[in-house]
């Protein structure tokens, strides 16, 4: 899957141009001088709808040599899968961060101004990244159930067009007064479980809603998934969850586990809606695994 950074000539961009209050179009003509430095030949193709980024994708399969999710979170999931539903030839992958959180692309050390983003895509700096993978599908940031997917519910889209990031704040302060548990059985060659929970998180970058909430140091490249398992949430959990001190393992038996694997199976009582990449389009139970070196991407100022 390795390849020379001075054959891959033909950039394919994705484009949502609603993303982030249309961020991107305001810069467009910009970000695409940028990108024409480092790519003989660059076409844009906009999207109108959800599911339309990945019906370009397989469009261009075979005739792009890079395809460029232009957009926020939900853009960038979307391409991904399907760029990694490619079995032959997969185009290495990029992203132009345009949403309110870009979680994945500060993962992959992009600047967050997208003309920044798109010199450092025209660098062609590349590497070979773990992706997560569960029942058939793809993720590249996360994938969990319970307190995460009323997050991501509970988010008005008016306040989050209005305060952008401190919505998922706002929101997960709110989804802590209400939460109901509910039975899981979490089984891997590193933990058991079973018994009651409140959340339960398999993340493969560090971020969420734009910090890094859970686990600071994930590795992108290491082969495994970095778990959480919260029984009961508390005051002292959400400090934790301030402080970045979640990864501390010497906590086990305040409320929550933490542990890494490469494979997860996860079963649970009633089924639970899935947050996956902040998309919510599956229910439990799941196998959930880590496919080590998988995508071929663009990155930005960060070292594997």
């Amino acid at each position: 899957m390795t390849r020379n950074p001075s054959t891959i000539k033909r950039a394919s961009v994705i484009l949502n141009p609603s993303a982030g209050q249309g961020r991107l179009l305001n810069q467009w003509n910009a970000v695409l001088e940028q990108l024409k430095i480092g790519f003989e030949d660059v076409q844009v193709y906009e999207t109108t709808a959800p599911g339309e980024g990945a019906s370009f994708v397989k469009e261009l399969e075979g005739n792009t040599d890079l395809i460029i999710a232009a957009g926020g979170d939900g853009t960038v999931h979307e391409i991904a899968e399907a760029v990694l539903s490619i079995e032959e030839n997969q185009p290495a992958f990029g992203i132009l961060p345009g949403g309110t959180c870009n979680d994945f692309s500060r993962a992959l050390g992009m600047n967050q101004n997208p003309i920044k983003a798109a010199q450092q895509l025209s660098e062609k700096k590349f590497s070979l990244i773990d992706v997560g993978e569960f029942n058939g599908h793809f993720f590249t940031n996360f994938w969990g159930v319970g307190l995460i997917t009323h997050v991501s519910e509970s988010i008005d889209p008016d306040t989050k067009e209005k305060f952008g990031r401190l919505s998922y704040y706002l929101s997960a302060a709110k989804s802590f007064q209400t939460w109901e548990p509910f039975h899981i059985s979490v089984s891997s060659k590193e933990f058991q479980f079973d018994g009651q929970a409140a959340m339960f998180l398999a993340v493969n970058g560090p971020f969420t809603g734009g910090i890094r909430p859970f686990f600071p140091d994930t590795d992108i490249q290491d082969g495994k998934l970095d778990c959480l398992l919260i029984e009961e949430p508390s005051t002292s959990f959400i400090w934790d969850v301030l402080l970045n001190r979640l990864s501390d393992t010497s906590k086990e038996g305040q409320g929550y586990h933490y542990f890494q694997s490469s494979e997860i199976s996860i079963k649970t009582a009633p089924q639970q809606l899935i947050d996956c990449d902040g998309e919510r389009q599956h229910r439990t139970p799941a196998v959930i695994k880590c496919l080590q070196n998988q995508l071929l991407t663009l990155t930005g100022d960060v070292s594997f």
